[in-house]
């Protein structure tokens, strides 16, 4: 399991990608910075204030986790990242980083437990699936140390004990790759699944040879970030910019395209507090200008709370990826 600072870095960057409550985005952007800076104190002192007037924002207190954790108060953070897993008890991240706490502690059936609600929570998430398993090889490693202190000529326990200190040993990332993952994050789709490595550079192109398709499961650029940008104006009730993420030819199936954004500006202004978030993101190009994007959709408001599917579809349109045709499933 990596070293317990390094891997709370690397999940901050994760929830600021996929936390967007509806709290004003330069404030949580300068907790961030000073969080990434090193100036912990300030951060944390940031981060206090504005919970103060915005005590159940998920995005905020995860920084304070991260900030706590970092400043070494793991008491602290374990109760933030607690309080965290209560109110949203869909999200696997803060099981995770509750298990990096626990593990640090030695509070290794705390830590199991954890990992397992973040699994249950989303069955896909790998990187709860590997710390579990790195988990159990440290668990394994404990054990096999102590059958060599009853019997230290135990062979069968010998061999098994360098196998595990032997996998464990290439499984902590160095701290140029930690660094270089926290410098420059990728998008919250990666985290789901590993991006395709990088194809070889085509040759110069013959006659009338067609292009390349895109890499295979390398979604077309700019279609993950703009319903990721379509969700975080939702959850920041920024009704113009969130509209302007549909095309001026959406249609919905029941009423005008006047009447729907009449509608969707008046239910979003009313509610007083709205999360919604695009998990295990899918992309399908249907054409050069047009894809398909499926997700499971986390809504939360002060009125209703629902997990669903949700299918978009985008064109492109000047250069821009607008959202035509929206249904559930």
């Amino acid at each position: 399991m990596p070293s317990l600072p390094s891997f709370v870095r690397l999940f901050a960057i994760v929830l600021c990608l996929s936390f967007s409550t509806g709290v004003a985005a330069d404030d949580v952007q300068d907790i961030n910075q000073l969080f990434r800076k090193g100036e912990l104190n300030t951060a944390l002192t940031r981060a206090n204030q504005f919970l103060a007037k915005n005590p159940k924002d998920a995005q905020v207190r995860f920084l304070k986790g991260l900030i706590l954790a970092d400043l070494g108060k793991s008491a602290e953070a374990i109760q933030v990242f607690t309080g965290i897993t209560e109110d949203y008890p869909e999200l696997p991240e803060p099981y995770n980083n509750l298990a990096v706490l626990y593990a640090a502690e030695g509070k290794y059936d705390a830590a199991k437990n954890a990992l397992e609600m973040a699994i249950r929570t989303h069955p896909s998430y790998a990187t709860a699936h590997e710390n579990l398993g790195d988990l159990y090889a440290r668990m394994a490693s404990q054990a096999y140390d102590k059958a060599l202190q009853i019997d230290n000529s135990n062979k069968t326990a010998q061999t098994k004990l360098a196998l595990i200190k032997e996998m464990m040993s290439g499984k902590p990332q160095s701290k140029a790759a930690n660094t270089a993952m926290v410098s420059k994050p990728a998008p919250l789709v990666a985290q789901a699944a590993a991006p395709a490595p990088a194809a070889a550079k085509p040759a110069a192109p013959v006659n009338d040879a067609k292009p390349a398709p895109p890499a295979a499961g390398k979604p077309p650029a700019g279609i993950v970030e703009t319903v990721q940008s379509w969700a975080k104006a939702w959850s920041s009730r920024d009704v113009d910019k969130y509209l302007a993420h549909y095309a001026p030819d959406f249609t919905p199936s029941n009423m005008s395209h006047a009447a729907w954004a009449a509608q969707r500006r008046e239910r979003i202004v009313n509610a007083k507090r709205i999360l919604v978030i695009a998990r295990d993101i899918q992309v399908k190009r249907i054409s050069p200008n047009r894809a398909e994007v499926r997700f499971r959709q986390v809504y939360q408001s002060d009125r209703f709370n629902s997990t669903s599917g949700k299918t978009l579809e985008l064109a492109l349109n000047d250069g821009q990826w607008l959202i035509v045709r929206e249904s559930g499933r």
